[in-house]
């Protein structure tokens, strides 16, 4: 069954591709082709198609085609010992004032992402042959996993307008790809890190690959600044209600999203070292209705506050990225009906740790995530354990082995998993491969 949904996104890939050649027209110059097979240092697996991706691009119609697979094992903890999850995902965004040589298409784009992803969930679970959990983690050991599914994820038109001021997007994208989203996600293979906050799924945010229904309105007064605030479908089950992405489902309550962003030096200065900057602050509120477990009673209203800074602090060349980034977020959200009420990541990556491979990087992180007291006197009256907090750490080396393949080794360990000081510390090592086609 996954084999035919994974044909059936590659034939569509080939339809789109084939559409989209069809639209940008024939040129009548030849294409400058790949001169030479080139596969440790051209920037795509495939190359260039012999020009034709060269052409659309020039023509504003960029494609992106990647396989990432995520091979873990938990070595300490839990009962699964081996898990891989896998994804491949087709994108393409189209640029109308290139497409048609008309500057009043300036600033319209479309972008289309679809993908087929599948595996064992190793953060998940119960077990559906024992009934335990896979690991029994707070953090998730892989920020890809979610459901097994072949689905259209995220399409949205996108206006531009008074030079970059004013940004509106509409159409159907995931809140946690914009509000939350990590700065270094690529650095990490560990939800928190890798993705978004986790605790933001308390508040039905919806994720990446099950977006839905959505529209927001950005507004960069400064290149140093701006606000941005979405308002987007607040499905409790997105993929039970819109199973391949095509029906723009929005049930339940919507989610309000708003986040504020300060940017430093994000230009290089000529002749000096770079130290750029990108702090957050940022909000998601739902309307819905939410349980309270120890009194048992609803509140209708959900939110969650957040706060993000990253910051590079050493650079060893001039006009390189080479050197210490640092990073620190935290979130908080009403003990009553959120079982995770406070968490928070940190870290640091080390760009270029070696002097003759500048793209590859060492990052070392820490997720916290505290279990609310309100919830720790529901357990205490039902006689369940009484939970603390999970401390997860996670250091992983990023290597640029080519242009197009990204290999990373992790090594993760839990402390008091699943916030259980009985359940003792887990382990995880394992690998993430990245191929862009």
């Amino acid at each position: 069954m996954a084999e035919r949904k994974l044909s059936k996104l590659v034939l569509l890939v080939i339809a789109m591709v084939s559409l989209t050649a069809i639209a940008v027209g024939q040129s009548s110059t030849k294409p400058p082709g790949d001169k030479v097979f080139d596969p440790l240092h051209q920037k795509y697996l495939l190359g260039d198609w012999g020009g034709e991706r060269t052409k659309l691009e020039e023509r504003g119609v960029t494609f992106d085609f990647f396989f990432v697979s995520d091979m873990l094992a938990n070595v300490k903890g839990g009962t699964e010992k081996e898990a891989g999850w896998n994804r491949v995902r087709g994108t393409m965004d189209l640029d109308f004032a290139r497409m048609f040589k008309m500057d009043a298409f300036k600033g319209l784009t479309l972008h289309v992402t679809g993908l087929w992803q599948g595996g064992v969930n190793l953060g998940g679970g119960p077990n559906p042959h024992t009934g335990l959990p896979y690991f029994g983690s707070i953090a998730n050991p892989s920020g890809l996993v979610s459901a097994h599914t072949t689905r259209l994820d995220s399409f949205w038109l996108q206006e531009t307008m008074f030079n970059n001021i004013i940004t509106v997007r509409a159409g159907q994208f995931a809140g946690m790809d914009f509000y939350g989203v990590q700065n270094y996600g690529g650095n990490y293979l560990m939800e928190p890190l890798d993705y978004a906050f986790g605790n933001l799924f308390t508040t039905y945010e919806s994720f990446d690959p099950a977006s839905g229904p959505a529209a927001e309105i950005k507004f960069a007064p400064f290149k140093q600044i701006y606000y941005r605030t979405a308002v987007m479908s607040g499905n409790h089950d997105p993929y039970g209600d819109d199973k391949n992405g095509f029906h723009f489902t929005a049930k339940n309550k919507g989610s309000w999203l708003n986040e504020i962003g300060l940017l430093l030096g994000q230009s290089a200065t000529s002749g000096k070292k770079n130290y750029p900057g990108l702090y957050k602050v940022g909000s998601a509120f739902n309307p819905d209705y939410f349980l309270n477990p120890l009194t048992d009673v609803k509140n209708h209203k959900n939110y969650l506050v957040y706060f993000m800074g990253n910051q590079a602090v050493y650079r060893s060349e001039t006009g390189s990225n080479k050197g210490l980034d640092v990073h620190f977020a935290v979130d908080f959200a009403p003990s009553d009906y959120n079982r995770v009420d406070r968490e928070i990541t940190s870290g640091f990556v080390y760009n270029g740790p070696i002097a003759k491979r500048p793209k590859d990087s060492l990052a070392f992180g820490l997720v916290w995530n505290h279990i609310s007291d309100n919830y720790n006197a529901y357990y205490a009256k039902v006689g369940q354990p009484l939970l603390t907090a999970e401390k997860a750490f996670e250091v992983n080396y990023l290597t640029q082995v080519t242009p197009w393949w990204i290999v990373q080794p992790t090594v993760q360990v839990y402390n008091d998993l699943g916030a259980n000081p009985k359940n003792g510390n887990g382990v995880i090592v394992g690998l993430r491969t990245k191929i862009t086609f």
